[in-house]
């Protein structure tokens, strides 16, 4: 039986990272034939180092979406849940790429699409989500709930019994006490730590964290 291609739905820092994994991962256990990028903004044919590029239109014409995997290398989860959708709407299948690093408990739950790159780790009974990015050394610990298209960034730690909501970002170096909530849509800030649930649509910053204001834009990153 033929292996799958991966494709990496995006060209930019993470995805370059990601293509990193995916060819750890391989060498460890052979899982996808070829690795190819995805990039509707480059000229068909474009390569990435040694990776060709395609845009999604030719992706759909030109491979069997049945011999192929996808996951998404976005760092915004608002951009993460749309492309989830239109991949969803198309039939694709969403791969999932796992640093030979990262320790992931046999009583863990890992989605569809999920990003886990070098030495993090998620515990026991913990439950990651579709579409969900987590970053290098980030701890999920035991009992612990990440919500769909959700990004965890580096150094992050999230203790035990917490639950992070849907397209929810957690800036690099936070750290969550055990059995909060953090809500849908919301972003908390770099270095921030919580120690009290915090709610829907909101940016949350600091030592202890507050709610600094609504989270309108629905954006991380000033680009």
């Amino acid at each position: 039986m033929s292996l799958p291609h991966l494709f990496i739905y995006g060209a930019g820092a993470f995805g370059k990272e990601i293509r990193d994994i995916a060819r750890r991962a391989n060498r460890q256990e052979q899982t996808w034939d070829k690795i190819f990028f995805i990039d509707d903004f480059a000229p068909p044919g474009t390569w990435f180092g040694d990776c060709q590029s395609f845009p999604f239109t030719s992706v759909l014409e030109d491979f069997d979406s049945a011999a192929i995997e996808v996951v998404i290398a976005q760092g915004e989860p608002v951009h993460r849940e749309t492309l989830y959708g239109k991949l969803s709407q198309c039939g694709i299948r969403l791969g999932r790429v796992v640093d030979p690093s990262a320790i992931v408990s046999p009583y863990a739950c890992v989605g569809e699409g999920v990003v886990l790159t070098a030495f993090c780790s998620v515990a026991a009974d913990a439950k990651v989500g579709n579409n969900v990015a987590v970053n290098v050394q980030a701890i999920i610990g035991h009992d612990v709930v990440v919500g769909d298209h959700a990004v965890i960034s580096s150094m992050v730690n999230l203790g035990g019994g917490t639950r992070v909501g849907t397209a929810t970002y957690i800036g690099m170096g936070s750290q969550v006490k055990e059995q909060l909530r953090i809500g849908d849509r919301s972003i908390v800030g770099m270095g921030s730590v919580v120690h009290h649930d915090l709610g829907d649509d909101l940016i949350a910053l600091g030592n202890p964290a507050r709610a600094m204001r609504k989270n309108e834009t629905r954006r991380v990153f000033n680009k």
